[in-house]
């Protein structure tokens, strides 16, 4: 088989009071690279092990999907977690939540009753 590389990524949007917005960041650690050349590549097979390098990523993916959702952190407003081949092929995602809404609230301005 060819040579493969998988990429797990993982990224947030962490709230502060510094910055209610949101800031989007990869989350510590990540992204992962699997390269099938760093499992089992002999002189005879120098493009390793395809097979293996994809169930490591997934591994990978399902390590990340994990902890973010279990991580219980009050200031996580989002995160996402994607698999990709190195061609940009996606295998595999999920992600939860979003950035806060940030548009302005308007109060609704007062009805004047209708005079008859």
């Amino acid at each position: 088989m060819l040579r493969q590389i998988y990429t797990t990524t993982a990224v947030q949007i962490v709230t502060s009071e510094a910055n209610p917005q949101g800031v989007y960041s990869n989350v510590t650690g990540y992204p992962l690279r699997r390269d099938s050349r760093d499992y089992e590549a002999t002189q005879e097979n120098p493009n390793g092990d395809p097979d293996t390098a994809l169930i490591v990523a997934q591994a990978d993916y399902a390590a990340a999907v994990r902890d973010l959702t279990t991580a219980n952190n009050p200031n996580r407003a989002g995160w996402a977690v994607a698999l990709d081949r190195w061609d940009g092929v996606q295998i595999a995602r999920k992600s939860f939540g979003a950035f806060p809404d940030m548009t302005p609230q308007h109060e609704p301005e007062p009805v004047e009753p209708i005079e008859e």
